[in-house]
């Protein structure tokens, strides 16, 4: 099968870490509010998420780089996952932040991808922890994404009480849109 899965998955792992920015572009201040149990489960989500980018592709190579059909679905996941991770997180724009509650001053985005569902950026995330270990057949390896998906559900029913507390319109808002899945969860 050569090296193509391992091309395909450090091309995505490259497109998701580099940014595309304008360092000439103003950016606006913004206040990060955070508790010690808040970090912790930040640091656990990517603590996850970091180990299975960094598992798949030893698994692959441990294993003498497996073959499997589901390195195709894999490499469709993993891409769609990076362009829907860029995607959200353009929307989001200034209100993105690597922690739970919103940053300081909190605004409701509703545009793009939030438009339909309140976690577009956590549903590309576990579109590439699913997608990595299948791109490299590395079985294994879906232990960490299984983990991380309940992670992601954890966070998501945290982020979503301190979105509450701080959005007077996030309770109408969430009434009308989808957490990941479109008119599923």
């Amino acid at each position: 099968m050569g090296f193509w899965p391992l091309a395909a998955y450090l091309a995505g792992v490259v497109a998701l870490f580099v940014r595309f920015e304008d360092p000439a572009a103003p950016r606006g201040h913004r206040q990060l509010v955070a508790s010690d149990a808040d970090l912790a489960m930040v640091k656990r989500h990517h603590a996850v998420f970091y180990a299975l980018l960094m598992a798949a592709p030893l698994e692959w190579l441990l294993r003498g780089r497996p073959a499997g059909a589901t390195q195709i679905l894999g490499a469709l996941l993993v891409g769609a996952g990076v362009v829907g991770y860029r995607h959200a997180g353009r929307a989001l724009g200034d209100q993105l932040g690597p922690l739970i509650a919103p940053a300081e001053p909190a605004v409701l985005v509703e545009r793009g991808p939030y438009g339909r569902l309140r976690h577009p950026m956590y549903l590309a995330e576990l579109a590439m922890a699913f997608g990595v270990p299948g791109l490299l057949a590395a079985s294994w390896t879906f232990f960490l994404s299984g983990l991380f998906a309940v992670l992601v559900i954890q966070r998501i029913g945290v982020e979503e009480r301190a979105l509450a507390e701080r959005l007077p319109d996030y309770p109408a808002y969430a009434a009308r849109t989808s957490r990941l899945i479109p008119h599923v969860y």
